[in-house]
């Protein structure tokens, strides 16, 4: 969501989330829900890649390969048996030699070979230089007694071989500096600009090469550096008036390729109105102090949209300190402000839902300090010893909705209920409010813990947003020690007795407000004097990283280790159960049967 509001890649709206995170002082997932509950966004600004259409290179590339296999076609037909008597036979030419060995670039001897009718057919390479290497690296070791044509077809698709022809029969250097050239060999295509040299000798023609592929490769990754960047060279020569500015340097200032650029007294006439004291500033500096200078301005486009540019410009001075020329490096950094502007209002919309989630949790503490009573103020139930620990979260991010009941009822029976609203914050506080205070009231109706809980799960069924939860409810008979609970989803509660412990069988009904219309089932367990019965909610057994039975078989395993007394088991269930206090509320209710 965050990559689509600032329209940038996904590893880099997770950098920044991670600078939000650490800014606010936030848990990065914490982070990322304020950016959810932010609000959804779409795709605008989001660059959408397209598939680039086959560039007129390409397409001639191939057609070169194609006209360059038709004549390879021909030419093998051509009769080369008389290639090596040439070669031979050939006199010695001293003047082809001296071409040779004078040649700081790649050289070669041709010397032609002729038809029936006398007509200069091809050339045969009778000796290179060490330097010589042609389009496919090739050098004098693959290329020596080689007719041209064969070797390298670009020669007769170029104009070329006609050219060393004329050179031949005339006499006349050729000279060509910086021509596009292309050839073929095994259906690979190479180009690339080639300055060539041509001059007669005795025994034919002596050819001088060099390819600016490297000089190209350069150019051509600057040019990438440029685009991609969006960075742009210029220059100002003060002396003539003259500027050079490359395509992307006019591109940043709104230009066309054929425009003039501005000189540097004309350049705030571009910038923003609001901008134009800073470059005035800027430019009055250079030449003042002759130094460089720097500044962010903008530029207003032709669709009436700013782009910001970021300017470096120094002068260039002579020997006596005067500026010469003003050498200058535009980047357009539009993209980013306007990252820069989506995350301020990412980062505001952040603090507000903040604020506002931390108002609300600040509500959910109180609430739930308001509902449930302290522990030591639960009253005295009719045969039963009662020790409670009802601890929220340590994040208050994370308070839930655990919750207890007790109440001692008129006919000689005792309230006790557990259970836990799901969800956190502020809607798990209310849900678990309208559930301790709703069972309540439904208590003084008398009716049994199944009847209860049934009505109880209409209730939080009704509620307003809708609520789910997990309950445990039951009445304790102490003229018959027997207590008849109902289990709406939740954990089964722990029976020590005797020095063993072991889970009560538990028939589990529905989670609270999943199924309306739902007849809970009420067990009927049969205590002893001396029993402890143990409940709890799932904050006390539940980790990310261990299985929840093997945690309840450890808190059966501690509970059967633990002192007879109620308060000193919790006690001991605290220190060595080693739950996550932060991650949710934790509560145990301990039921010591008189």
């Amino acid at each position: 969501m965050l990559a689509r509001r600032l329209g940038v890649p996904p590893g880099e709206a997770l950098q920044h989330l991670i600078w939000l995170a650490r800014d606010l002082e936030m848990e990065l997932p914490e982070a990322a829900a304020m950016v959810v509950q932010g609000g959804g966004v779409g795709a605008e600004g989001a660059v959408v890649a397209g598939r680039r259409p086959p560039r007129a290179e390409d397409t001639d590339r191939r057609g070169v390969v194609s006209e360059a296999e038709d004549l390879l076609h021909r030419l093998a037909a051509e009769d080369t048996g008389g290639d090596a008597e040439l070669i031979e036979g050939l006199p010695a030419d001293p003047v082809a030699r001296g071409l040779l060995d004078g040649a700081l670039d790649s050289a070669a001897h041709l010397v032609p070979v002729r038809g029936p009718d006398g007509e200069v057919q091809d050339f045969l390479y009778a000796e290179l230089n060490e330097a010589a290497r042609d389009l496919f690296g090739r050098g004098a070791e693959d290329l020596a007694g080689q007719r041209l044509l064969r070797t390298d077809p670009g020669a007769a698709l170029s104009g070329l071989f006609e050219d060393y022809v004329a050179v031949l029969e005339g006499g006349t250097a050729l000279d060509r500096d910086s021509i596009m050239y292309s050839t073929v060999q095994g259906g690979l295509s190479r180009s690339s600009r080639m300055s060539v040299r041509c001059v007669q000798v005795p025994t034919g023609v002596c050819l001088t090469w060099r390819y600016h592929s490297g000089e190209d490769r350069s150019a051509r990754r600057l040019e990438r550096v440029e685009r991609l960047a969006l960075i742009g060279f210029g220059e100002w020569d003060l002396v003539t008036g003259q500027a050079d500015w490359t395509p992307q340097m006019l591109a940043n200032y709104g230009l066309g390729p054929d425009e003039v650029p501005p000189a540097p007294h004309d350049l705030p006439k571009v910038v923003a109105d609001d901008d134009l004291p800073l470059v005035e500033e800027a430019v009055q500096t250079m030449f003042s102090r002759r130094e460089p200078v720097e500044a962010e301005h903008r530029v207003i486009g032709k669709d009436g949209a700013p782009r910001h540019l970021w300017v470096f410009a120094e002068p260039v001075l002579d020997d006596s300190g005067l500026p010469v020329s003003i050498n200058i490096v535009s980047q357009d950094i539009t993209r980013r402000r306007g990252v820069e502007r989506a995350l301020a209002e990412t980062r505001r919309q952040m603090l507000k839902q903040q604020a506002r989630t931390a108002q609300e949790r600040k509500v959910a503490v109180t609430l739930r300090r308001a509902i449930l009573p302290d522990e030591g103020e639960v009253e005295r139930l009719p045969g039963l010893r009662v020790a409670i620990r009802a601890l929220a979260a340590e994040s208050t991010a994370r308070i839930g909705g655990d919750w207890f009941a007790t109440r001692a009822m008129p006919d000689g029976r005792a309230l006790v209920a557990i259970g836990d609203a799901a969800g956190h914050g502020l809607p798990a506080a209310a849900s678990m409010a309208r559930s301790r205070n709703g069972l309540l009231g439904l208590s003084c109706t008398g009716e049994s813990a199944g009847q209860l809980v049934g009505w109880l799960n209409e209730l939080v069924g009704s509620m307003d947003p809708p609520a789910t939860g997990t309950a445990i409810v039951g009445h304790y008979r102490p003229d018959r020690r027997v207590m008849e609970w109902t289990c709406a989803g939740h954990l089964p509660p722990i029976l020590v007795r005797d020095g063993h412990a072991e889970p009560l069988e538990v028939y589990r009904d529905p989670m609270l407000g999943a199924l309306p219309d739902w007849e809970y089932t009420t067990i009927s367990t049969e205590l002893r004097p001396g029993d402890l019965l143990f409940l709890y909610t799932d904050g006390l057994v539940e980790r990310r990283d261990t299985d929840l039975d093997e945690r309840i078989e450890r808190l059966t395993g501690i509970l059967r280790e633990s002192s007879a007394g109620p308060e000193l088991a919790l006690d001991e269930v605290l220190a060595r159960m080693e739950h996550d206090r932060a991650a949710d509320d934790t509560t145990m209710f301990a039921l010591h049967v008189e």
